[in-house]
C-alpha cells in the first residue's frame, strides 16, 4: 500500500531533513537524482523540492542541474 502523498507530517519531515542536511553541510552538492536517492522520493518530488530550495536561496545552481548551498545576507562567504 502506497503512503498518501498529502500526508502533511511525512512531507514536513522530509522537507526538514533536507533543509537540515543543506544547512549543516556547507559543501553539499545536490542533483535531482542524488536528492531522490537520499530522501527516497519520486523523481518529480525531488525536482520540486530542489526547485523550491533554489527559489528560496538555500541552494544555487553552480552547473546545469548541479546545486550547492547558497549564501544569505550577512553570512560568511565559503570558498570551495
Amino acid at each position: 500500500m502506497r503512503e498518501e502523498r498529502r500526508n502533511i507530517r511525512a512531507r514536513a519531515a522530509i522537507v526538514q531533513r533536507v533543509i537540515d542536511g543543506v544547512i549543516q553541510n556547507p559543501s553539499v552538492t545536490l542533483t535531482v537524482s542524488t536528492l531522490q536517492a537520499w530522501i527516497d522520493v519520486p523523481i518529480e518530488a525531488a525536482q520540486r523540492i530542489l526547485q523550491r530550495l533554489a527559489s528560496s536561496g538555500l541552494v544555487r545552481e553552480v552547473q546545469r542541474g548541479v546545486f550547492a548551498r547558497g549564501t544569505w545576507p550577512g553570512a560568511e562567504r565559503m570558498w570551495y
